[in-house]
Formats: C-alpha cells, structure tokens, sequence
C-alpha cells in the first residue's frame, strides 16, 4: 500500500486547508515529519488512520481531537486521502461528528459523521481541484465504505497501525505488556478469535452435555418413582426396584439391558395378575346376563296381566253407552247433510242480494248522465241509445286530442322564437365589436414586430460588445501590471546601483589586501626560513638581513576570503542587472500595449464596454421574449377569425330558424281557434266530450252488471233445490233446523270417533297373541326375580372393578417402564457423548491429564506466531544493538501478576548472559527494541494477510532517546526499509534528523494558535 496524496481541513491545530504530497517524498524514500511538541505531528498519522477506518490511530486517544478549535462554524472537518495497492487507486473523505453552531437560532447541534468513497482510473491527476470529476462511486454509507477500504487495503485498524503507522506509545507498550494484555493484542492483529470460540464451544458443549447427563438421571430417578406409583408397589418393592435401578447406573455397562430386566420382572407379574381378574370377571357377567333375562321375562308376563284386566274393565264400560251412541250418529249424519246444503243456502242469498245492488246502480247512472243520454227517443232501446251516444261523444274527443297537445305547445313555441330573436341580436352584437377588434390588429403587429427587428439588431452585436470588453479588461489589467512591474522596476535599479556600490567596495578590499600582502611577502616568506634553509628567492643558505613580518601582515587565507566576497558581490550584482534587463523589457512591452491613455481611460471604456455588453444581453433575452410574444399575437388573430366565420355561419342558421319558428307558430294558433268553438280552450271542450263518454260507460256499465245478476240469481236457485233433493230435505228451512255451528259439529263428531276408536282399541288389544294366550290363572313372581339379578349384578360390578384396576396398573407400569427403559437410554447416550467432549474441552482449555503443559488452544496458537514475530524482531535487533540483546519468548512469570500463558518475554543481555524483564531496559533501549518487535510483528502480518505490499510505513517514536550511535543503527535498518521499496516517514523533532534527512513535513504554529504545513521534497 502507497499513500499518495493528503488533504485535511479544519483538523487538530490545523484551521486551513493542507495537502501532502506523499508522491514527492517518497522520491528519496526517507522523509521527516517535524515540528514542536504539540504542533500536529501525529494529526496527520490520525488524519490518515481516520480517514481509512474512521477512528484516530492510538487507542488511548478520542475522536474529539479531530475537529480543529481554530476553526470557524461554517468550515467543515474534512479529511480526504488517496492511495494506492495492487487493486488499484483509492480515494477517501471522511468528515467526523463534532458540534457546531445552529443555523438558526442558538445553540449547538452535533454534525454526523459522513464518508465517500471512489476508485479512480490509472494515471489519474491527483490534483486536489479536480478529483470531485473523476472515479466511480463505492458508496456513502459508513459500513459499506468501511467494508470496501479494509477489502482493499487487506488489513484492519488494529493490524494497520501495528505494521503500517506505529503511533506514539503503541509498540512499547506491547513490549511492556502483561503476557495476558499480550494476547488480546495479539488475538486482535492475527485474528485467532476462532479458536478461542472453538475451546468455549467446546467448555460449552461438556456444560451441555453434563447437564444433559445429570437431566438424563434426573429423569431416570423420576420415572423409576412413576413406575413404582404405576405398579402401586408396597416400599419394600419399591425399595428394590430403585435399588436395582442404581445398581444398574452405578456400574455403566450394560445400563439400559438392566433396567430393562428390572422392570421387566415387575411388569410381568402386574399382566398375569390383570389377566386372572379379567377372566373372573366375564364369569361374573354371564351368571349377571342371566339373571338379568329372569327379571325382563317376569317383568314383561305381569305387565301383560295388568294390561288385560285394564282391557276387560273398558270394554264393559262400552257395551253400557251403545244406545246414546247410536242417537249420536243419527244426529251427526243430520248434521253433516245440513252442512253440504249450507253453501248452496248462502249462495241464493247472496245472489237475491247482488241483483237488488245491481238493479240500484241502474237507476243512479241514469241520474247522473246527461238528459239526452238518459231519456232515449221513442220507440229506441235504452242501450243502443247509451252507446250510440257514447260512441259520438269518443269520436269528437279523439279528434280534439291533437289540438290539445298543440294548444298546450303554444307557450313554449312563443318562448322559442323569443330566444332565437335574442341569439340573433347578440350575434350581430359580436360580429360588431369583432369587427372593431380586427381594425385595430395591423397597428399592433407592426409595432411588435419593429420592437423585436430592433431587439435583433442589439443582440447580434452581443459577440463584438463581448471582444470589446475582453478587450478593456485586458488593458485594465495591463496598467495594474505596468505599474506594479515599474515599482518592481525601480525597486531592481535601486537593487542594481546597490550591488555595484557593494561590488566596487569589494573590489577595492581586494586590492587592497592584495597589495598588502605582495608588500609583507618578504617579511613572510623571512618568517619561514630556519637557520642553514636556502631562500626560495636568491637560494642562499645565508641570511645576514631577514626582512621582518609585520604584525599588521595580510594572510593568503584573507585575500581569498576577499576574493570569495568580491566574486559574491560581482554575482549579485549581475543577477540585480539581468533582473533590471528583465523588467526593463516588461515595462517596454506592457507600455506597448496599454499605449497613451491613462489607467482611468481604460477603466472608464472597460465600463462602458461592460454595459454595452448589458445591453446586447438584454436584447437577446427580449427576443427570446418577442418572438413567441408575436407567434401568440399572429395565433390570437387567426383564432378570433375563425371565431367570427363560426359566428357568421350561427347568424345565418338561427334568422331561417326564426322564420321557420314564426310560420309554424301562425298556423298552430288559427287550428286552435277553429278546434275549441264555443269553448274558452280546446282542453275545455275536450274535458267535456270525455266525461259524456265516462257517463255512456258508467251506464252501460250499470246495464251489463244488471243482467249478470239476474242471471246468477236464477242458476242459484236451480242449484239449491237440486241441493235439499238430494240430501233428503223437503225445504230449505227443514236443512237450517237441521245445521249445527261449527263448535257443536265437532264435538258431536268428537264423541261419536272416540267411542268407536276405544272399541276398535279394547277389541284389538284383547285379541293379542300374547294377552289372548294368557291364561286366566296365570301368577308371576317379579320381587324375587329382582332381588336375584341385583346380587348377580352386583358380583358382576366387584370383579369387573378389581379387573380394571389390575389392567390400569398394569398398563400404567408398562408406559411408565418404557419411560424408565428411554430415561436409561438416555442417559446411556448422554454419558457416551459426554466422555469425548470432556476430554476435548479439557485440552482446549489448558486443563486435564492430556495437556501437560496447561496452554489453551488459543494461547498456543498465539505462543507460535508470538514466536515468529519474536525471531523476525531479533533479526533487526542483533544489528541496532550491535549484538547485544536478544528477544526470547519465556513460559516463565513476568515480574507482574499474571497467569502462566506462555505469552511472557525476556530480554537477554549478551554481555551478562543474563535474561531481563523488558521494563529494566532504558528509555533509549525501549525504544529501538520496540522498534524491532513492531517490524518484526509489521513483517509476520503481512505474511499472514497473505502478503500485503506495505508500501509507506509511519514511525512516531521517541528518536531523542538515542545516542548517536544507535540512532545511526536505527537509521541503517530504515534506510534498509526504503531501499527493499518502502517509503519510511520518521515523527520527530530531534535537530540530528533534521540535519540528516532533506525531504520533510515541517509544522510550525503560528502567533494566533493553528499551525500551518509545507511540504520540502526533491
């Protein structure tokens, strides 16, 4: 994994907004991250361990800090990373949750957490302006974004900052660690969980199946109690059975055979039992059966007996009354004759009563029709004169008929023409004022149309208004750099005539000291001579007048120190002239192109251009309002146009529609005066003939109902004397002397039937195979037969109780010795299971026989990549010490309380040979044998995330621990980091680092309190 670009904002101590370019520091492999206590060294190993997992990098540590102090409310906390691995390029940006000021009114609110993430395209520009314009999205949400970093990077936070960002404190603090703090670490970086939840899988299952034992003999006693209860044992029995039972339990082998054979026994003897009660029982039932078939025959012979007596009694009783009954269906054949004749009396009579009524309404049609429909002529019948009468008066009133439906019409026809007169008037009213409306059109389309020509006009000088003011702003600026570019140029000549000043005075020291010393060369070259040296002037080996140095003598190392200021002097001052050649050429050329006009001539056009511009703006926007503007004009005027053709062609169909109306209505009004004659209205004349058809029906009416009841009167007196002959009446008073209501008719009838019916019932009775085939002798003893089949029954109920009860008993042992045999079964299986799981998780869990030197399973898995991580730590560390120390992995207890793990470490001290706990070693020794275990770790997690490329490594340690010569062994082991291919990023603020590594992130905070970054590379 390579970082390749940062970007945070309002973070810790940092108000702004930074970026890091990770790319450019890695060029050298090594960079520094320096800055004072407390400036923001580890924000930015938090910012990057944030953004990847959402929490800070130390564990000690709270998400609090990452929100800047510094920073206003309306700046957000942002931190946005970019990285690379083989799967390809990431970015991230997570912000964090912190308080802010509301929107509205007082008061805080807390800002939610949020996070983006995308996966960019190979080669992308890492420009932090334009990356919100590339990549695809993996999503917003905390967990998926989450899922999706830790899949591509392939470690969690805790292996991350275990190999990747080792933060202050961390790593020695796993040095210095109880062997148990040590294993939930190391649990956590090599994810061994899994066997710690086999061995409490395992601890679990023997609590299970212990419990299930102890369940299984719980039941196993229970249900050895149930079949004592069962059986009804005595407790010597009961006693024995329980005995039996434990015995069994007791010895294990061939448990459920010999709790089989227990209940076995006792079952056995319950079913013979219950079989000899059964059998004496069903003898009992049939000395019962018989007994009971004596009483029922003795019951039912004197129950005969009494009945023929009973029989005998009632038929004397009905030889006594045969002469009154006799009178009594004389009288009910009387009775019932008078009864047929009955309906043919009521019918004569109400057929008399009806031709009277008839005969009646007669007379009162006649009253009530006019006097020529009552009163026919001489000599002509009643009835042809009604009808001829009422046939007259229909045949005028079918004729009126229509007139009545016409005269009835008038109103509406009157009210018809009304309103088409109206319609026409309006009409002609529209077509008025549409004809006033079009008179104004032209006018107005012109006067649009001119507005939009000239709007057209201004817009299309948009793109030259456009240059013009590109233009004017160019010569704005212009002046603003001519100016600036003249101060720059006189601030250069100032430089210029400075450094020749500076040049000149150097110039001269140097010729001065020249000279100087070319005079005192011989007092020098004096100086140098021993007695007997030859002089390296005249090569004389005598010296009889040394010149003499004097004390104010120039040395050669003064001249060259002047000649070095002289040659600087002569460099600044050809770099003040090239500066002055430079700007003098840019003022030349920016006075080219502003010309003669003054800087308030060119902002004046520049402001007259910009509202130039306005206005041909505007202009394009009042054409985009005109043109639909006059298409909505043109369309309002065709369609009124069409509105006034529809409107002409109405007038025209509603004046012939009045016409027809008016025609129409002339000829109804004259049929009506013809059709009503001399009454006021055709409905009237009408109303008249219709009721002299009414009053010609009523009388005819009358008539027909007349002979229908004269006819009806005489058949009914036909049929009654057919009637009274035929049921031996003389006369029709002789059949109502006769007649009996309805009530006397019954009962007479009542008492005649029930006479008959209990004769033909003591006959029937008395001729009874069984009654006639008594003898009259005959004594039946019932009491005694009674007496002889309750005893039997009772015998008959005690055997069938004590059989019921011995099959209850022995059913109920049976279903409770099938539950004691599943209990043993049971708890056969249950210790079966139990033995293997025990043994199991005794040796997962550091205990038992089997595991003798007491390590859980998680503790020994752990112990070997403890091991590991131990043996590539001392690879570095034999070298950082120079073969001093020496990392051993101990079973033994540390100098804390803490439990024998196998977890516990020592230090050996090579020149002592002496193994010492990891706290006796000093600041500086911690420090880099730390160092050595957290790379030693970093490496075997990375074998085991199957070879993680772990491209950029963070160190945040104590190096002002170390004397120099470690620090130099610890730098060699990192530089042996950046040439395998990583990029190492050291935290410190050691002066010694500053002077030995050239790329760095330096932080300094400033006066008001944020800091602020730079990055320095290549």
């Amino acid at each position: 994994m390579h970082l390749r670009t940062l970007t945070l904002q309002a973070i810790g101590p940092f108000a702004g907004r930074h970026t890091v370019d990770f790319d450019a520091l890695g060029q050298a492999g090594l960079f520094l991250l320096e800055g004072p206590t407390g400036s923001g060294k580890s924000t930015l190993i938090d910012a990057i361990v944030f953004a990847l997992y959402g929490k800070v990098a130390s564990s000690e540590a709270s998400e609090d800090r990452l929100r800047s102090a510094y920073a206003a409310d309306d700046v957000e906390s942002v931190v946005d990373l970019v990285f690379e691995v083989p799967a390809g390029i990431y970015r991230v940006r997570r912000t964090p949750a912190y308080q802010r000021a509301k929107r509205r009114g007082s008061g805080t609110t807390t800002a939610n957490a949020s996070v983006k993430a995308w996966r960019l395209p190979a080669g992308t520009d890492l420009d932090p302006a334009t990356l919100d314009a590339v990549g695809v999205p993996l999503g917003n949400r905390l967990d998926e974004v989450g899922a999706e970093i830790q899949k591509a990077v392939g470690l969690d936070r805790t292996q991350f900052v275990q190999t990747i960002v080792l933060p202050q404190g961390e790593f020695a603090h796993f040095l210095r660690a109880k062997p148990e703090d040590r294993r939930v670490l190391l649990q956590k970086i090599f994810g061994t969980e899994v066997y710690e939840r086999l061995a409490s899988r395992l601890a679990e299952m023997r609590r299970e199946s212990d419990r299930a034992s102890a369940a299984a003999r719980v039941a196993l006693s229970s249900g050895a109690s149930q079949l004592v209860g069962a059986a009804r044992l005595a407790d010597d029995e009961a006693a024995d059975v329980r005995q039996a039972i434990d015995d069994a339990v007791l010895r294990g082998d061939g448990l459920v055979a010999a709790v089989r054979s227990v209940v076995a026994g006792r079952t056995d003897e319950l079913d013979a039992w219950a079989a000899g009660a059964r059998a004496a029982a069903v003898a009992a039932d049939a000395v019962r059966g018989a007994a009971r078939a004596e009483l029922d025959r003795s019951t039912a012979t004197d129950a005969l007996l009494r009945r023929r007596t009973t029989l005998r009694t009632e038929r004397a009783a009905l030889d006594a009354a045969a002469d009154l009954n006799a009178e009594a269906v004389l009288q009910l054949a009387a009775a019932r004759a008078a009864q047929a004749v009955r309906p043919l009396l009521a019918g004569a009579e109400r057929a008399a009563t009806a031709l009277d009524a008839a005969r009646k309404t007669v007379t009162a049609a006649l009253d009530g029709a006019p006097d020529d429909i009552a009163t026919p002529p001489r000599g002509t019948d009643l009835r042809t004169h009604v009808q001829a009468a009422g046939r007259s008066s229909a045949e005028a009133a079918g004729a009126l008929a229509r007139l009545v439906e016409v005269e009835a019409g008038l109103t509406s026809r009157r009210r018809a023409v009304r309103r088409t007169r109206d319609t026409v008037d309006d009409l002609v009213a529209a077509l008025a004022a549409d004809d006033a409306w079009f008179a104004t059109r032209p006018a107005g389309r012109a006067a649009l149309l001119t507005e939009l020509e000239e709007a057209r006009a201004r817009a299309a000088s948009a793109g030259e208004r456009a240059s013009d003011l590109a233009a004017a702003i160019e010569t704005v600026a212009a002046h603003t750099d001519l100016a600036a570019a003249e101060r720059s140029l006189a601030e250069a000549l100032a430089a210029r005539t400075a450094a020749g000043a500076a040049a000149a005075v150097a110039l001269d020291a140097e010729r001065d000291l020249r000279a100087a010393r070319i005079a005192g060369l011989a007092g020098e070259l004096a100086a140098r001579l021993d007695p007997g040296d030859a002089c390296p002037v005249c090569g004389s080996a005598e010296h009889p007048a040394k010149a003499v140095l004097g004390a104010d003598h120039v040395s050669a190392e003064q001249v060259e120190q002047a000649e070095t200021a002289r040659a600087a002097a002569e460099s600044s001052l050809r770099a003040a002239a090239e500066r002055c050649s430079v700007l003098e050429e840019r003022v030349g050329a920016l006075r080219g192109r502003v010309g003669s006009g003054t800087v308030q001539d060119a902002t004046q056009r520049c402001d007259e251009a910009r509202a130039a511009l306005a206005r041909s703006r505007a202009a394009e926007t009042d054409v985009a309002r005109l043109v639909p503007a006059l298409d909505d004009f043109d369309a309002q005027t065709r369609a009124r146009e069409t509105e006034r053709s529809a409107a002409v062609a109405r007038l025209a169909g509603e004046r012939a529609t009045l016409e027809v109306t008016l025609l129409d209505l002339d000829a109804a009004e004259a049929e009506v005066v013809v059709g009503r004659g001399e009454h006021p209205t055709v409905v009237a004349r009408h109303a008249e003939l219709l009721e002299r058809v009414a009053a010609s029906a009523t009388v005819l009416d009358a008539l027909v109902e007349q002979d229908a009841a004269q006819d009806e009167a005489g058949r009914r007196q036909v049929e009654l004397a057919e009637g009274l002959d035929a049921h031996g009446f003389d006369s029709a008073d002789d059949a109502r002397a006769a007649a009996l209501d309805a009530g006397a008719l019954a009962d007479l009838d009542r008492v005649v039937t029930g006479y008959a019916t209990r004769l033909d019932r003591v006959t029937a009775g008395l001729a009874e195979p069984e009654i006639a085939a008594l003898a009259d002798d005959l004594v039946v003893d019932v009491d005694a037969a009674a007496t002889a089949e309750a005893a039997a029954r009772l015998e008959a109920e005690r055997t069938a109780g004590e059989a019921r009860v011995a099959e209850e008993r022995s059913a109920a042992a049976a279903v409770a010795g099938d539950a004691v045999v599943a209990s043993a079964t049971a708890l056969a299986d249950a210790l079966g299971t139990a033995g293997p799981v025990s043994r199991l998780a005794d040796l997962t869990g550091g205990g038992g026989g089997d595991n003798a030197r007491n390590l859980s399973l998680a503790t020994f898995v752990l112990m070997r990549r403890f091991e590991d991580v131990v043996a590539a730590a001392n690879e570095r560390l034999l070298v950082m010490s120079d073969g001093r120390f020496e990392l051993v992995r101990s079973d033994e207890k540390e100098d804390v309380r803490a439990r024998n793990t196998g977890l516990a470490m020592r230090v050996i001290d090579h020149r002592t040979e002496q193994a010492r706990d990891p706290r006796t070693l000093s600041g500086g020794e911690t420090f880099y044998v730390s160092l050595c275990l957290a790379l030693g770790m970093a490496d075997v997690v990375t074998a085991e995330a199957g070879g993680i490329d772990l491209g950029t490594l963070f160190v945040d340690e104590g190096f002002g621990s170390l004397d120099p010569h470690t620090l130099d062994a610890v730098l060699a082991e990192l530089g042996r980091l950046r040439a395998g291919g990583r990029v190492v990023g050291v935290v410190s603020h050691v002066e010694v680092l500053k002077q030995s590594i050239a790329d760095r992130i330096e932080i300094r905070p400033t006066a008001a309190g944020p800091s602020t970054l730079t990055v320095r590379a290549g």
